[in-house]
């Protein structure tokens, strides 16, 4: 008899057992595909040295991990809490209580075996997909082919019973916590949650103000951002108020959902006595005064797990747009190179080729950071001719347009403009040795490589400036073939040069009696005090690109992996409790009709709760998210949102599948 009724409460939970297994599958799939991954030696060599291939795809199971636990230890608290009814009844046929936490754990590693096998074999089957996925994020050159590991399997295993034994902890201490009591308990508790007291109303107001506060200055970030830049310095006025907008968000969000949604719920209109809307807010306040941790965290996790992805896709952005920057042709090598493999060059004809004729010389321009005080310091800035910047923009179109109104007249090239624009101030007189010059304007600097230049700033100025201003004079070629000999040329370059740094300069630079005095000089300096530059040999484009997208591909493609798993798993959350509820309300939903309520008037108010419970934290995320964004958008300027925007509506999308299978499976039961 006791069998019976074991083996009957289990199969009131299986609805519930079934969401939680299909998750714990996906999880253990994931989970297996990041680790066979790291023992696939193709894939490793094929990614070369440029990329942590290992250590990325390791934390990204490591993450998976945190998830998995996350989702079993929340799930595993809301089975224990509905099987009250269960421990009763064991206790009355005399079970004790390490043989009712026996047959917990027992329920729990028997899906979690069932739910491992089939994981690892989805794992084996679509590993290949996602060797592939991964080999086009990285852009690798690599065939993949069918891939088994056993050491991936073992691994696998041996995280999901240390889940396992965790979360039978957990059921130790969750049944020991057991009263008999609890029921007489629970229905002072409701009888609590359905009273607002002025103070709790006060809170709520608090609540509502954190999270408008929040929001209002993450919008207004570039403003506040400055001021605290100038008071407390760039990175510490930053970090201050990116921390102090998220402590707002994270309080206001448990304080709206514990206090404010409560607050606004004991206010009953009489048009609420149409449709049930009355019984609505009433379990809706109910649901709020016991779940409002839980709904509070998905919330802030969401929000934060999508603000990452969107960090993590700025960075991405940002770091293969620098590719253009800094190598704009497909080759960019110093004039004495140049001529060492010119001869061979016939080899990847036809080629466009164009030499850019630099000037090193003394220059002075303060330059104020936000919170870093003014850099006025002369330095050695390189000057290159209207003329050679107008035929190197045909290479290059990422180029400004330029037309210098005077004779005097200069536009500045810096890297400033990318990435601190709102936090750099220009003067707009550049002083130089014998003359002084107009900054007309400031553009991004997409030049090339500064390492294959000698100054720390860049000017375009007239070709007749250009020929009367003395400086030390030198030649990069920028060469540009067709994408199919990139493969040859970059051959060609390596079998040639060794890419070493040489052709070095020193200087002894100083600002007195408002000009500058000092004198650049060839050679090596006596001291090695840091006035001794160097320049590198060549760039190629297709080195710059490959290391690039590898090491960035391989980021977004744990960083979206890590993103999925969490969001289904929140939404499997949400899922299993609205389940496990809707089955203790349908002695509630059957004296509705036995009253006259029609079912399709209780499958309305079913629905309104399940998108109430369902997209109230999904939307509220997505606003931090959004704001998150805008906030980093700020300081990676020029950065492509757009895939961090269609995973915020892929959010969406999930939980809309996981409310649709909600209302589908209630109605049935209904």
């Amino acid at each position: 008899m006791l069998i019976r009724i074991i083996w009957r409460g289990f199969k009131k939970q299986l609805s519930n057992y079934l969401i939680f297994f299909f998750s714990l599958i996906f999880a253990v799939m994931v989970y297996y595909s990041f680790t066979a991954m790291t023992y696939e030696q193709p894939l490793i060599r094929s990614a070369g040295k440029n990329t942590q291939l290992v250590g990325m795809l390791g934390f990204g199971s490591f993450a998976v991990v945190l998830i998995l636990l996350f989702f079993m230890a929340n799930t595993n608290r809301f089975f224990i809490e509905n099987r009250r009814k269960d421990i009763s009844i064991f206790h009355l046929y005399g079970l004790n209580y390490y043989q009712i936490c026996l047959w917990f754990i027992l329920e729990i590693f028997f899906i979690g075996l069932f739910s491992f096998v089939i994981g690892i074999g989805l794992g084996v089957l679509l590993s290949k997909l996602f060797s592939m996925i991964l080999v086009k994020a990285m852009d690798l050159p690599l065939q993949v082919h069918f891939f088994f590991s056993s050491d991936a399997i073992v691994d696998t295993g041996l995280v999901v019973l240390f889940i396992l034994g965790v979360v039978s902890l957990q059921i130790l201490w969750l049944v020991s916590g057991y009263k008999f009591s609890h029921l007489k308990k629970l229905q002072l508790r409701k009888i609590r949650a359905m009273k607002v007291p002025t103070w709790k109303k006060i809170v709520g107001l608090i609540g509502a103000l954190f999270l408008l506060g929040g929001w209002g200055m993450a919008l207004a970030y570039i403003v506040l951002s400055r001021k605290a830049s100038n008071h407390f310095g760039l990175i510490q006025g930053n970090g201050l108020l990116m921390g102090t907008i998220f402590l707002l968000c994270v309080l206001g969000s448990y304080l709206f959902f514990a206090f404010t949604l409560r607050w606004y719920n004991s206010y009953r209109p009489k048009r609420l006595n149409k449709n049930l809307g009355m019984l609505s807010r009433s379990e809706w306040q109910l649901r709020l005064f016991t779940e409002w941790r839980f709904l509070g965290s998905i919330t802030v996790a969401l929000g934060l797990a999508l603000a990452i992805l969107g960090g993590m896709a700025a960075i991405a952005s940002l770091e293969m747009r620098s590719v253009k920057e800094i190598a704009p042709a497909s080759l960019m090598i110093t004039r004495e190179s140049y001529q060492k493999i010119a001869p061979k060059l016939q080899s990847v004809a036809p080629y466009q080729r164009q030499s850019l004729n630099f000037k090193a010389l003394p220059a002075k321009q303060s330059v104020e950071i936000s919170g870093e005080g003014i850099d006025s310091q002369p330095e050695i800035m390189d000057m290159i001719s209207l003329s050679d910047y107008q035929a190197f923009q045909k290479l290059n179109p990422t180029l400004q347009d330029i037309h210098l109104k005077t004779a005097n007249s200069t536009v500045v090239l810096s890297s400033y403009q990318r990435y601190l624009k709102e936090y750099t101030h220009y003067s707009k007189i550049i002083y130089l040795k014998d003359r002084k010059l107009d900054v007309q304007k400031i553009y991004p600097n997409f030049f090339g490589d500064t390492n294959l230049r000698y100054g720390t700033g860049m000017i375009v100025v007239s070709d007749k400036l250009f020929n009367e201003t003395p400086g030390l004079a030198y030649t990069v070629e920028a060469i540009d073939v067709k994408n199919k000999n990139e493969e040859k040329l970059n051959r060609l370059i390596r079998q040639n040069l060794k890419g070493d740094w040489d052709f070095p300069i020193h200087y002894t630079l100083a600002w007195k009696h408002q000009r500058v005095i000092g004198e650049i000089n060839e050679g090596e300096g006596p001291k090695k005090d840091g006035s001794t530059i160097y320049r590198s040999e060549y760039t190629s484009h297709q080195e710059i690109y490959r290391r690039t997208r590898s090491s960035m591909g391989l980021v977004l493609f744990v960083a979206t992996f890590v993103t999925a798993t969490f969001i289904i798993s929140t939404a499997s959350m949400v899922s299993l409790r609205q389940l496990s509820e809707f089955k203790q309300k349908k002695k509630k939903y059957a004296l509705l009709r036995q009253l006259g309520i029609p079912n399709k008037t209780i499958y309305q108010e079913i629905k309104r709760e399940n998108r109430v419970v369902f997209f109230i934290p999904a939307i509220l995320a997505l606003i931090h998210s959004v704001l998150a964004l805008s906030v980093i958008s700020h300081i990676a300027q020029n950065a492509d949102y757009g895939f961090v925007y269609l995973f915020c509506g892929l959010m969406l999308v999930v939980y809309a599948l996981f409310y649709g299978i909600s209302c589908v499976y209630q109605k049935k039961l209904l």
